[in-house]
């Protein structure tokens, strides 16, 4: 905990020194302590993608990154007077403020984190881009631009990878700069996130901004910035800048210049995406420009064919789901176990939306409905996966709660606030219930002065073709790269393909009968080697 504090106070002033620079280059006026923060956080992310293409995000990004940072809060503190943000702070602030710290001192939990997010964040730091690093492990194609704007503080000032904690804290400092304490319910959910760097976390706080700040009347070209930033951090939040842009375009106050970061935002996802992935969309294999990294076909078909299976939970294999017809999908997508729930939960938030556009008869709701329903549409015909409709609970939850008086708000708050931190102080139960329990350890004194972590994977070394290569029996996480783990070597085994360099980055080669030999007997090396991590 003691070591998380400083990095959030770190935090709080180069971004918002950054923030300051940038609010002054584009002539915005006053938006406040927490929104100056996100413009810096933009343009910082900003930054480090273009540097990634041409060199790793190492230790003097970072030092660049926080004296810019510095010099910004200096100026403001020379030139204006912080008394200008009236934020009142009583106790229940500094009481969430230790819980978020608190939560964030606990280990890691999800799978994601130790297949994608810190195997992203260390390529990144010794690295930068990598050409055609789908090839190697499809995931790591995706690079989020929340992992790259990690990566930029994951040497000195955050070498936890406590991102999100204080992603959480600025979320705070907003509920009570814009004296909206019915937000505070939302902070239970976010402890579920505060452990790791997930993306989920950076998407569902910006939807809530920006409604927010949407439905109070406040217009702000940097709600628009926000909107699209939330895509480059996970596109299935498409659907926010589409709500921003129609809501402008409905009150007749949409200019060209608004359009203008639309086409730079689009412009670096797209490239970021052709350059790891070889295709503009993550993970959607169209607009084929025919690169030649791009991952070839058959991982291409078995990633969209467990797409599809993820729907139903991997519960059906894929020619079983083939044979579905529409009342099976739906009948199976319900009756899939307790995760049916969040699908019927999915119905019931659109329901819930579905019922204010109806009943305000206001063109605001009419259009957040119809861009929910429009994402609905596009994410089930891909991957029906509840996860994806984690922004749609959100809104729905919004919806519902935003007139709840502040001292109900504070007691729902301090209720669910416990039963998680006790989730994590005691998983026995989610141990063995859940795959993501397995990450769970408990409470250590420790915690009071670091956080929790999990003991990396010792990996084995390899070469086939001209890849040098480590290899895990169980998730890549803190090993070098490249690394393979033995899931995506089974994957190769079984299409005959293998990645290997070419002209500066990764493609996928066929193998011939001798390299399909000597990969059987990487993988049943591999295979004998203890896993450290569950």
């Amino acid at each position: 905990m003691l070591s998380i504090l400083p990095t959030i106070f770190v935090l709080l002033v180069v971004n918002f020194g950054n923030g300051i620079i940038i609010r002054n280059v584009l002539q915005i006026k006053n938006p406040g302590f927490v929104l100056t923060s996100f413009l810096g956080i933009m343009g910082i992310t900003i930054l480090e993608t273009i540097v990634a293409f041409f060199f790793p995000l190492t230790i003097f990004a970072e030092v660049a990154i926080a004296c810019t940072g510095v010099l910004g809060f200096g100026w403001f503190l020379k030139r204006e007077k912080f008394s200008q943000f009236k934020i009142n702070f009583d106790f229940w602030f500094y009481f969430f403020l230790g819980v978020i710290i608190f939560a964030a001192s606990f280990s890691p939990y999800l799978f994601d984190h130790y297949s994608y997010y810190v195997p992203t964040i260390s390529y990144l730091r010794d690295f930068g881009f990598v050409k055609g690093i789908s090839n190697l492990d499809l995931l790591l194609g995706q690079s989020s631009f929340w992992h790259i704007y990690q990566t930029g503080f994951s040497h000195i000032i955050d070498p936890f990878l406590k991102i999100n904690s204080y992603l959480s804290v600025l979320f705070l400092i907003y509920i009570y700069e814009k004296k909206q304490l019915f937000l505070l319910i939302f902070l239970p959910i976010f402890l579920l996130f505060v452990q790791q760097p997930s993306p989920d976390l950076p998407i569902l706080i910006l939807s809530l901004i920006v409604i927010n700040e949407l439905i109070a009347g406040r217009e702000n070209p940097i709600l628009l910035y926000l909107s699209l930033f939330a895509v480059c951090v996970k596109p299935i939040v498409f659907w926010l800048p589409l709500f921003v842009i129609l809501n402008n375009f409905g009150q007749k106050k949409i200019i060209f210049k608004a359009i203008i970061p639309v086409f730079i935002f689009g412009f670096l996802v797209i490239m970021k995406n052709l350059w790891l992935f070889g295709f503009p969309i993550f993970p959607v294999a169209v607009f084929d420009f025919n690169l030649p990294w791009k991952p070839s076909h058959e991982i291409l078909t078995y990633s969209s064919q467990i797409g599809q299976m993820k729907s139903y939970d991997m519960k059906y294999s894929y020619q079983q789901i083939s044979g579905f017809n529409i009342f099976d999908k739906i009948f199976h997508w319900f009756t899939i176990g307790y995760k049916s729930v969040f699908n019927v939960g999915i119905l019931i938030s659109l329901s819930i939306v579905g019922f204010f556009a109806f009943s305000k008869k206001s063109r605001f709701y009419y259009f957040l409905f119809i861009c929910l329903i429009i994402k609905f549409i596009l994410i089930v015909s891909f991957s029906a996966q509840y996860r994806f409709f984690l922004d749609v609970y959100i809104v729905a939850m919004f919806l519902l709660f935003k007139n709840l008086a502040a001292s109900k708000s504070i007691f729902a708050t301090l209720l669910l606030s416990i039963i998680i931190l006790m989730m994590f102080i005691f998983p026995g139960s989610f141990k063995n219930k859940f795959h993501s329990g397995s990450w769970m350890f408990g409470f250590h004194w420790s915690q009071f002065i670091k956080p929790k972590e999990s003991a990396s994977e010792k990996a084995q070394s390899f070469q086939l073709g001209n890849l040098k290569f480590q290899t895990t029996k169980g998730l890549i996480y803190k090993n070098s790269f490249p690394t393979i783990p033995l899931y995506w070597l089974k994957i190769y085994q079984y299409y005959h393909i293998f990645p290997q360099y070419s002209n500066g980055g990764l493609i996928q080669k066929n193998l011939n009968e001798g390299e399909i030999k000597e990969l059987e007997k990487i993988i049943s090396q591999t295979e004998k080697q203890h896993s450290q991590i569950p």
